[in-house]
């Protein structure tokens, strides 16, 4: 299978195709976040490069978020419009998935982190899955399972439905949340806080939570974790339609937050 995937969350982005788990090529963002032209030049450049075409892909996988409104927004309507175009399957991506997935943390929790700007990050809990569940083992992933939702009344910040796995938490609640995260029967577990080499504000994080969790940093891009998470989901058979994928965003957008005012 020919898997194409791409990240525009963020201007740490890019673009990947591999033939089941064997990276074919790979195009890094420059810097440039103007995905509505990059994400096209990057992709067209790779795929010459290995002589190949967008009717040649056979999965579109993208990060829908959470991240960059602007950039989340390219990123879906362009695998949209190949997926639609060339009759071919979807498969959306969370960055906090594909976080944990390039990190396989050995730790019983994970918790990835993200900064959401106005000292607010965006955070997910996994647990690992059991051993007796074999297809979450071998070749494709770690033995990580979905984001589980938690009960953190209270620590969310305001305006978020703290049951969601996808949340968004207040820097200076980080502590609390931690400590609710390692109670009761998940005291004797170990926990893990992941965040990218290139966020500085959740690496800055490290002050506050050392003490509390291990911590891990992801580098590099996350299209490769993207794709075995793509490659994973065709195998379960939970691919989606050009219609079925949706954006991530987690937090409504400043004109949306204002536009009252």
């Amino acid at each position: 299978m020919i898997i194409l995937a791409f990240d525009t969350t963020s201007e740490h982005g890019g673009v990947a195709i591999y033939r089941d788990l064997e990276r074919l090529g790979e195009a890094e963002n420059q810097g440039n976040a103007n995905y509505s032209v990059t994400l096209f030049e990057m992709t067209d450049r790779l795929l010459a490069r290995l002589n190949l075409t967008l009717r040649d892909i056979d999965l579109f996988a993208v990060a829908t978020g959470p991240g960059s409104f602007t950039g989340i927004r390219v990123g879906v309507a362009a695998a949209q419009g190949w997926a639609q175009a060339f009759e071919r399957p979807v498969r959306g991506i969370s960055v906090l998935e594909a976080m944990v997935e390039a990190a396989r943390p050995e730790t019983d929790w994970a918790v990835p982190l993200l900064d959401a700007r106005r000292a607010e990050f965006y955070a997910a809990v996994f647990r690992r899955s059991p051993a007796e569940h074999p297809e979450r083992l071998g070749d494709v992933r770690g033995a990580w399972g979905e984001a589980v939702a938690l009960d953190t009344e209270g620590v969310a910040a305001a305006g978020r439905n703290a049951a969601e796995p996808h949340l968004i938490l207040e820097r200076n609640a980080l502590p609390e949340f931690f400590q609710r995260l390692a109670s009761g029967q998940r005291s004797t577990q170990t926990v893990c806080c992941l965040a990218r080499e290139c966020d500085a504000p959740a690496q800055s994080l490290r002050a506050i939570l050392d003490a509390q969790v291990r911590w891990e940093s992801v580098s590099g891009l996350l299209v490769g974790a993207m794709a075995r998470l793509a490659l994973l989901a065709a195998r379960e058979g939970k691919l989606q339609s050009p219609a079925e994928l949706d954006a991530c965003y987690v937090r409504r957008s400043d004109a949306e937050l204002h536009w009252r005012e």
